[in-house]
């Protein structure tokens, strides 16, 4: 038990002393604060984080404007070469639907499949005697 008096002792003693250590510290603004915390670090370091940073921040503008006009001459060139292409085939292709779909309604459901007409009227058997001769 005496081992326990003594340690809460000791701490209401550093209690004290951590009141009188906040009375004494005067309000600094945190600007005062880092530029008292750059005069620890020699000139050479700080110029030399300065030139980093300063580097690394002139990259990054730099890469934001390449990717910036990047982008707009890819986007644009895509427009103005691609998608006119694209339309047309888009196009060409709902020409052959609207036409097979034409040749089903006017010739039955088997004439959009063959493609064509074979002899008289698809999906019909030709005459005995107007059989193609195999050569």
């Amino acid at each position: 038990m005496a081992e326990i008096e003594e340690i809460r002792r000791a701490e209401d003693e550093l209690d004290d002393d951590d009141d009188i250590d906040d009375e004494d510290i005067e309000d600094e603004t945190v600007f005062e604060r880092l530029v008292g915390l750059t005069e620890m670090f020699p000139d050479s370091m700080r110029s030399g984080v300065s030139g980093v940073a300063s580097l690394s921040l002139d990259g990054t503008k730099w890469l934001y404007q390449f990717t910036r006009r990047s982008l707009w001459v890819v986007s644009t060139s895509f427009m103005i070469l691609v998608l006119p292409v694209i339309f047309e085939t888009e196009k060409a292709q709902m020409e052959q639907q609207q036409l097979q779909q034409q040749r089903q309604i006017l010739l039955g459901p088997n004439a959009a499949v063959s493609g064509g007409m074979q002899g008289g009227l698809a999906g019909m058997p030709l005459p005995p005697g107007m059989q193609p001769q195999p050569r």
